[in-house]
């Protein structure tokens, strides 16, 4: 989601809520994540395949960074890194000849350098499209800005011709973007058929509609599917959201959230809120933010500190990151606008929400009343972060991003303009049992996915830590049981990671201003740089 769209996305949503088996054409990217600190991805394995399936790979760089694809772009191909997002529109990947490529003085100021990028000169299918035509912002402040082109970009296998993206010559991060959202909020002035477009129009998917799942936080692999529902990723039946319409037209996946609760290991459930909020899914944002009055409760109930004298996020203490895995979020959708009229839930476990990333950052973490801080996966956007570098500007709304996503399996219909979720199936080990969709009918298909859990999610913990509940606050604090080691299923391939980068000023929680530059570029490069891109 580019910057300018976020507080006109805001208020539409609010409006919105007033008054509102076998698979031959689909295409597939396997997910894999290398993570520093934690392990290092598995040997590459052959991608999974069928007839008319293509599959490539996506890297996360660490616990909580974003999402990255290496395709291929030009003739021959040359490889680029992009980061998936789908709350943004346009694809875009980094000139040969840009600014922050070539300058050491900018690589030191934005805490990066470049990955791979794309030479239009030794490509014989560029093209250029409108000179100096793409520029776009995103939350952090950041930008990039160069020109429209149209060439071919090829993704495991399947060659999308012709495809309009933008060459950026001024940038702050090292990689570009994977826009899978709207084609209504591109940065160009004239709309486009974007990369959802013309998968379609070239005939490799029958619908203009891909599902996500991104596995939990430690897990190194997960699956992007276009054109395809894969049920052996989720659990009992996909629920169904219309996406809220804008004044402009359809731009964000926006959907109703009805509540917030917690539910304890001995089963207690409290609930935090019945707000009715107008939610965007996001994957180009590595953390989820809430509307103060619904965070605040939130952070109440399980204790978090928020740090306002410096950084302005919002710490948990990471013993639980040892909590069990019945210790849970419950965020409520629908409203009577699900499927079938019925309201339904995804649960998101604690250990989700635990990020590891401060350490060795005192300026971040001092203050805070526990001794072992780790950054909470959930911040207030309630003047939590701000707009371009520079101004005042904040923006309350809310935002589902990795931290949340994690947990759910999301279908993104832009046919029929609806949403399906369910709860993940982490770590599923069966086979692939995907279902093509089409553009016919008014609606995404009624499909099931598995009764249960198949795999535990994967646990790092010696010891066991149960969240318990007195006098209205919790502590993570509990009885020692054995647990068993890493249960990740490596299925996928892993790559070298980006690198981290850092745009030069984020707005701190509550108004409190900038963090210090070092700061910002340490904990963005942990985070994968990727903290605001919407």
């Amino acid at each position: 989601m580019r910057y300018t769209a976020v507080a006109a996305a805001a208020g539409a949503l609010a409006l919105a809520l007033a008054t509102s088996a076998t698979a031959q054409n689909v295409v597939s990217f396997d997910l894999s994540r290398g993570i520093p600190g934690i392990r290092g991805g598995p040997p590459p394995t052959a991608p999974l395949s069928k007839r008319d399936f293509h599959a490539g790979p996506i890297n996360n760089n660490i616990t909580g960074g974003g999402y990255y694809v290496d395709v291929l772009v030009g003739t021959p191909g040359q490889k680029v890194t992009m980061v998936l997002d789908t709350g943004s529109s346009d694809a875009w990947f980094i000139s040969y000849q840009a600014d922050l490529c070539t300058s050491r003085s900018l690589q030191r100021t934005y805490g990066d350098t470049c990955g791979p990028t794309y030479n239009p000169s030794k490509s014989s299918t560029y093209a250029l499209k409108v000179r100096n035509g793409f520029n776009i912002t995103y939350l952090d402040g950041s930008d990039a800005s160069g020109s429209y082109i149209t060439d071919d970009l090829q993704i495991n296998g399947v060659t999308i011709k012709s495809l309009q993206m933008g060459l950026a010559t001024q940038v702050v991060r090292g990689v570009g973007v994977l826009g899978v959202g709207f084609p209504e909020n591109e940065a160009a002035v004239v709309k486009y058929p974007n990369i959802i477009d013309e998968l379609a129009n070239q005939g490799f998917i029958n619908s203009k509609a891909f599902s996500l799942y991104l596995n939990d936080r430690r897990a190194t692999t997960g699956t992007l599917l276009f054109g395809g529902i894969d049920k052996s990723k989720f659990i009992g039946p996909l629920h169904t959201l219309p996406i809220l319409k804008q004044p402009t037209g359809y731009t964000h996946y926006g959907v109703v959230m009805s509540s917030l609760s917690t539910t304890y290991s001995n089963g207690t459930k409290v609930p935090v809120s019945s707000t009715l909020a107008g939610a965007i899914l996001d994957s180009g944002t590595t953390l989820s933010y809430l509307p103060d009055d619904i965070a605040t409760p939130l952070f109440e109930e399980l204790g978090v500190y928020t740090d306002y004298q410096t950084s302005g996020y919002s710490m948990i203490d990471c013993e639980y990151l040892n909590s069990e895995p019945d210790l849970v979020v419950t965020f409520g959708f629908g409203n009577g606008q699900a499927s079938g009229g019925n309201q339904f839930t995804i649960s998101v476990p604690v250990t989700e929400l635990v990020l590891d990333l401060l350490g060795g950052y005192s300026r971040i973490t001092a203050g805070a009343p526990f001794d072992n801080v780790c950054l909470f996966g959930i911040q207030s956007s309630g003047g939590g972060f701000g707009g371009s570098a520079g101004t005042n500007e904040t923006v309350d709304v809310t935002l589902l991003g990795d931290t949340f996503l994690r947990s759910a399996y999301v279908v993104y219909d832009l046919d029929h303009h609806q949403v399906g979720m369910a709860q993940a199936n982490l770590n599923a080990t069966g086979d692939s049992d995907i279902t093509e969709l089409t553009s016919a009918g008014s609606e995404l298909p009624s499909v099931t996915g598995v009764s249960a859990q198949q795999t535990s999610s994967t646990r790092e913990a010696t010891t066991t830590t149960t969240g318990t509940r007195t006098s209205g606050t919790t502590s993570p604090t509990g009885s020692e049981t054995s647990s068993g080691g890493d249960g990740a299923q490596n299925t996928g391939s892993s790559s070298p990671s980006p690198s981290g980068n850092a745009a030069a000023s984020l707005k701190g929680g509550g108004g409190t201003g900038a963090f210090a530059v070092a700061a910002v570029a340490g904990l963005f490069s942990a985070l994968g740089g990727v903290l605001f891109m919407l």
